[in-house]
């Protein structure tokens, strides 16, 4: 049986990857925006049996043409640097892909109808500056993994988490956002089967977050507690931060000379929690 390797696995950099391997092809421009693939370029895969596919620098047709004639073979698509296409309609043809990851997009506003894609397994996108919602997530069938948000840029706006609290198998849930414009948290306390949960600390209040620490369980999250440890410390003229408190507006604190203060924000966090234990909402 093959293994399934998951979306951590296809989300490593290309140095870890080996692109000459039986099962991954890649079409790779080495221009900085992606390049621009032709249709002769998109024809090399002719003769290509690989099930796996990096590609970068497609326009809408060219985009169209990758689907029609060379996406049923893939089940691993990653569109690397692909800002001017403008609909992602064509996917909804692709029955047997299982992970589709995306970075950079300057032209979509809305994703596809993802229950044409019965065997989409992992969806991640990063930098998408016109994509403002998630309604079409729920409408996957089995989709078990989302990452979106920011890589390179930290500007990504999105409307609501609502559509979230909709999915049925969803396992895996990562995101990045300068701002949720409903600044509602409650939706991550309705996804039914969510194991992992991972956003930037401050994108919720202390408050949120504590509530929401309170109306779930069983998932394994960095976010979901009154402070984290710094994998890489802050070195400033006066101290060495290790430590972030959780929460919008909260501070970095050295672990040993800000141990008093640190211990006052966990009794604080560990007494909303006890708060807000049942509660609808903070």
């Amino acid at each position: 049986m093959e293994k399934i390797q998951g979306l951590d696995y296809y989300l490593q950099s290309f140095s870890c990857r080996d692109m000459v391997a039986d099962k991954c092809v890649s079409l790779l421009q080495g221009d900085i925006s992606g390049g621009r693939l032709t249709k002769n370029d998109i024809d090399s895969l002719k003769d290509c049996d690989a099930t796996e596919i990096w590609i970068s620098g497609l326009t809408q047709d060219t985009f169209e043409y990758f689907i029609e004639t060379y996406g049923q073979q893939f089940k691993i698509i990653y569109f690397w640097k692909c800002p001017l296409i403008t609909d992602f309609k064509k996917l909804e043809t692709l029955k047997n892909i299982e992970y589709l990851i995306f970075f950079w997009n300057q032209r979509v506003t809305h994703l596809w109808d993802l229950s044409k894609n019965p065997k989409l397994r992992g969806l991640s996108f990063d930098d998408f500056t016109r994509m403002h919602t998630l309604e079409e997530i729920p409408l996957a069938p089995i989709l078990k993994e989302l990452y979106f948000g920011n890589m390179i840029w930290s500007n990504y706006i999105l409307d609501s988490l609502t559509p979230l609290s909709r999915t049925k198998k969803l396992k895996k849930l990562i995101f990045s956002a300068k701002k949720i414009n409903d600044n509602d948290i409650t939706p991550l306390a309705k996804i039914a089967n969510l194991e992992r949960l991972d956003f930037n600390s401050n994108l919720f209040s202390t408050e949120q977050i504590a509530w929401l620490t309170a109306n779930t369980a069983n998932i394994t999250s960095f976010v979901l507690a009154p402070y984290k440890k710094i994998k890489n410390p802050l070195k400033t003229k006066e101290k060495t931060k290790d430590v972030l408190v959780i929460g919008k507006r909260k501070p970095f604190l050295n672990s040993q000379e800000d141990k008093v203060r640190l211990e006052k924000y966990v009794m604080e966090f560990n007494d909303l929690i006890n708060k807000y234990r049942g509660c609808e909402r903070p």
